[in-house]
């Protein structure tokens, strides 16, 4: 009985009575209790949560606040951390609370069902909850104004740093947008919603990878094909562990799904302070005169006007012996090009497959320039930065990369501040005698000559080495120029190419800039020694060098700039007084005769900004936060006073971002034990496999989902070893977008819909190439059957006055001329024949087989004779990655299906289901215990202990 009938039949008001009157006072009573304990455990439930957002926030509630006979020891750390262990204390009792009412609520609530109807029961249950959500969301009202009240006096978010935010332009931000953005472009809000497709996705690779059961099901299929054995190809093949394990995830997930979605609404509604900086973000979204984004150096958050911002960028680009503006964007044609040479040389076997496939592009972009202020200089300028992921070179870049790495010699190069720290003070201590100076080459990438490192690099392989690499030398330039110099992007919707040095943003650019300079140490290092240089050690662009007090740093630096046009330098020598000199983040101190004392150093830039306390992150990423900063504290420290003051200093820092005192100090005690006490010797563990699972960060709910997907994989694939890693979709910068939009018809690798404009019908597809592409081929298809009205052209030719007039006819005999052609025979015709002769004669066609409908959009077309245009194709979403792609396709044409799944239907034109059917594995699988699945060839399988499901159980479920 549907609600309606049910609210015709029953009253809404005054049940208790109606009840009372008509079932007794037994049933009165059972109804009651129930709407007592739907309350009460709601009620409980908040408070709950009201306790732990105080716990995470570092906030005491005020029945917590207690007297004592002291009043000083009020602000002791003693009295804080009494507080604390009360406050778990009570949300213990709060949880074991909330365990009794669950138990009593169940049980008044079968009692209930019991004694009524099912009609009856549904009735009473919709005036419980519509009677309770009233006083629930009133409880609700009070504990966010308690919250709201607690927050000013004991949260350190009403504190803000004003180094954090640099306001460079016209808009003047309120205190609370201040606030609000002085927590950092990385700061993470709860998400509103669960994005279910991205869940479905991670947990189809993710159980891709743990079995590969792609490989296994292709080697079970040539097995049956070769054995003769019939297996149709809609049948997904899996063993026994397989089937077991995709059960687990797929009831854990579906699980994971609807507590995390129930939590999400719950919190959503609760954190009054998430609601309010998520409109103060959209606000500040909305005006598109300003642009936010974060500076150069450091952590923070940079406003600047947009035109100045434009401004800025294209006084850079308006250099013409740097960048040149495009009419056209090349990078189709560009794509093409390395396609062509890159399978030339893999057909002859220059390349392996991995390279192949790692250099080959599909559907590339453009890059996308944007830039970053500077705001540690005046005037600002900005540091242009090239985003390249995608682009047509990347991938070749990348491979290059891997090929090339061992040309990289390690004599000179610092690996991190730890290591150069541990080698400075390894030096003997006379070295301690010569004053520290440091260079840095200016504008290495943009400087870096490109030609010259090439033949640098060709030049090691092909000359100096025993044994050359298999791709010819000429085709390996070929491809290092094209990884290098080649290099379009966009900028407010212009295309640009760079003409000089090395491409900004290539993968290739560090490794060439190492090359180059290694070079140049090689050739020069004999002067070194004559310029007064004792020690060199350089990371990248940065060299710490000791030299001879005699020489003037700034003399050798002119000598040292003077030795390649491409490289010039800058110094920074030691204090005169201090003997002091900041290099990488170590602050180093020479005492003469003695040796190094070093101790962290930050710059003018460091503004204070770590992970927020109260951001919402994995508590295991603030941990690392304090952790990283405390071992590297121990590493570069050389005395235990300056450790001391830099664990005073990490203190400060972490207690200006709200974490608890006794949280960091937890950390700090952690790491030197580790550091200072032996561990426990290990025992050696087998060999194993690390897949990656990615989960949405949604609070305890995330991390309860990872433990248990990782107890399952653990008992069916015990050499697999399951790395969690939390997404946090919902940060503060992601809505901030400074880059170009990449546009549609270019975008690649997206899940696409066309939807008929004049019956709605919708076909689902994907593609890795660019969609433009892919909308040619569907619409070419689609030509091939629409109906082409052939006009036989009107001839130019006058008419003749005799019309009528006989052509002669010849009777002689036909004979071939001396150049061994027939002469042409004439017959004798009127206009009238011609005529008659002509409705006789049929026109025959070439030979040609009738067109066959490639695409779904065609055969829409032939039964409907409803025509696609472009614009009827929109994009769902996109997917870099070829199996996710894959993926995402199916479960979103599964989840859009309406009536039926053939090919033509009435609600969506499947793309083939048996097609991508055998991508999806895990949301098939739940269905399994309530639906009857078909063993087809039951024989062969039993021997592989295989399960066979039809493909059809995916679509039972309902994403």
């Amino acid at each position: 009985m549907n609600s309606s009938n049910t609210r015709n039949r029953y009253p809404t008001v005054d049940i208790d009575d109606y009840i009372g009157q008509h079932h007794g006072s037994h049933f009165l009573y059972t109804y009651r209790s129930v709407k007592k304990f739907y309350y009460r455990l709601d009620a409980v439930h908040l408070d709950i949560e009201f306790l732990k957002i105080c716990r995470a926030k570092d906030i005491i509630p005020s029945f917590l606040w207690f007297k004592t006979a002291n009043n000083d020891l009020s602000s002791s750390p003693v009295y804080k951390a009494c507080q604390l262990k009360l406050l778990n204390v009570e949300i213990n009792a709060k949880r074991k609370k909330l365990n009794d009412l669950k138990i009593m609520y169940e049980s008044s609530l079968n009692r209930l069902r019991e004694l009524s109807s099912a009609d009856f029961f549904e009735h009473l249950f919709e005036i419980i909850v519509s009677e309770c959500s009233y006083l629930i969301d009133e409880k609700r009202r009070i504990l966010n104004k308690k919250l709201l009240s607690l927050c000013p006096v004991n949260n350190s978010t009403r504190y803000y740093n004003a180094k954090v935010v640099t306001n460079l332009s016209s808009r003047v931000l309120s205190n609370e947008e201040l606030i609000c953005l002085a927590n950092g472009l990385d700061y993470s809000l709860p998400p509103k919603s669960i994005n279910s497709m991205n869940v479905a996705s991670n947990v189809e690779t993710f159980f891709h990878r743990i079995t590969d059961v792609y490989q296994h099901h292709k080697k079970f299929m040539n097995e049956q094909k070769e054995n003769e054995a019939f297996v149709e190809s809609d049948v997904r093949v899996l063993n026994t562990k397989e089937l077991t394990l995709a059960s687990d995830l797929s009831s854990l997930t579906k699980s994971f799904l609807q507590r995390g979605n129930r939590c999400q609404i719950q919190k959503h509604k609760f954190d009054f302070e998430q609601q309010h900086y998520r409109k103060l973000l959209q606000k500040l979204k909305e005006d598109t005169s300003i642009i936010i984004t974060r500076p150069d150096k450091g952590r923070g958050v940079v406003l600047m006007d947009k035109q100045d911002y434009v401004n800025k960028i294209q006084s850079i680009l308006n250099d013409s012996s740097k960048f040149s503006s495009l009419s056209e964007d090349p990078t189709l044609a560009r794509e093409n090009s390395l396609k062509s040479i890159l399978r030339k040389l893999h057909d002859q076997g220059q390349i392996k497959d991995q390279f192949y496939y790692l250099a080959r592009p599909t559907g590339s972009n453009p890059g996308r320039l944007y830039g970053l202020p500077k705001v540690h200089k005046k005037p600002v300028s900005l540091r242009p930065v090239l985003s390249s992921i995608g682009t047509f070179n990347y991938g070749l870049g990348k491979a290059l990369t891997h090929m090339l790495s061992d040309l990289i010699d390690n004599k000179n190069m610092i690996k991190d501040s730890s290591s150069f720290v541990k080698d400075l003070h390894a030096l003997d201590d006379h070295l301690s005698t010569f004053k520290m100076v440091s260079f840095d080459v200016v504008n290495l990438y943009t400087n870096i000559p490109v030609d010259k490192t090439i033949n640098i690099i060709l030049k090691e392989l092909y000359e100096n080495r025993p044994v050359p690499p298999i791709i010819e030398r000429n085709d390996l330039k070929e491809l290092l120029t094209f990884a290098t110099t080649k290099s379009h992007f966009l900028f407010d919707g212009k295309i640009y190419d760079q003409v000089d040095g090395v491409s900004m943003g290539s993968p290739l650019a560090p490794l060439l800039a190492e090359i180059f300079l290694q070079e140049f140490e090689k050739k020069y290092s004999s002067l070194f020694e004559n310029l007064g240089i004792v020690y060199w050690k350089r990371y990248v662009d940065d060299t710490f060098v000791l030299l001879d007090p005699k020489f003037s740093a700034k003399k050798v630096c002119a000598e040292l700039s003077k030795l390649h046009p491409s490289v010039k330098f800058t110094s920074q020598e030691e204090g005169a007084v201090t003997h002091k000199l900041p290099f990488l983040n170590v602050l180093i101190q020479r005492q003469e005769g003695i040796g190094f004392q070093t101790r962290i150093y930050r710059k003018p830039t460091f503004t204070g900004l770590i992970t927020k306390w109260n951001s919402f992150v994995p508590k295991i990423y603030k941990y690392n936060t304090i952790s990283v900063m405390v071992h590297h504290a121990i590493q570069i420290c050389s005395s235990y006073k300056a450790l001391h003051a830099e664990f005073q200093c990490i203190r400060k820092i972490s207690k200006r971002n709200g974490y608890p005192s006794n949280f960091v100090d937890s950390i700090i005690k952690r790491q030197l034990n580790l550091k200072y006490e032996p561990s426990a010797p290990v025992p050696p563990t087998l060999s194993t496999d690390t897949v990656v699972f990615k989960i949405p960060y949604l609070g305890k709910e995330s991390q309860v989902y990872g433990k248990l997907v990782t107890s399952a994989v653990a008992k069916q694939y015990p050499l697999k070893k399951v790395r969690v890693i939390y997404d946090v979709p919902d940060r503060i910068g992601r809505n901030f977008k400074n880059k170009d939009a990449v546009p549609d018809e270019l975008k690649a690798g997206v899940v696409y819909e066309a939807t008929c404009s004049q019956c709605n019908n919708s076909y689902i597809g994907q593609t890795c190439r660019h969609l433009k592409t892919r909308i040619n081929e569907h619409l070419s298809d689609q030509k091939k059957f629409l109906p082409q009205s052939l006009k036989i052209p009107a001839s130019n030719k006058k008419k003749k006055k005799n019309s009528q007039n006989p052509i002669p006819l010849y009777n002689g005999p036909i004979t071939r001329s001396r150049t061994g052609k027939l002469p042409s025979s004439s017959i004798k015709l009127y206009k009238d024949d011609i005529d008659e002769l002509l409705k006789q004669t049929t026109v025959k066609l070439k030979n040609e087989q009738p067109p066959v409908p490639k695409s779904a959009i065609s055969k829409h077309y032939i039964k409907t004779h409803h025509m696609f245009t472009k614009d009827d194709f929109s994009i769902l979403l996109m997917e870099r990655y070829r199996y996710r792609l894959r993926i995402s396709t199916t479960l979103t044409s599964q989840h859009r299906i309406v009536k039926a799944t053939d090919a033509i239907s009435g609600g969506t034109i499947s793309p083939g289901r048996v097609q991508y059917i055998k991508y999806v594995i895990i949301f098939i699988i739940h269905v399994i215990q309530n639906s009857t699945t078909t063993l087809q060839n039951p024989s062969s399988c039993s021997e592989y202990g295989l399960v066979m499901v039809e493909n059809s159980i995916l679509f039972n479920f309902q994403l």
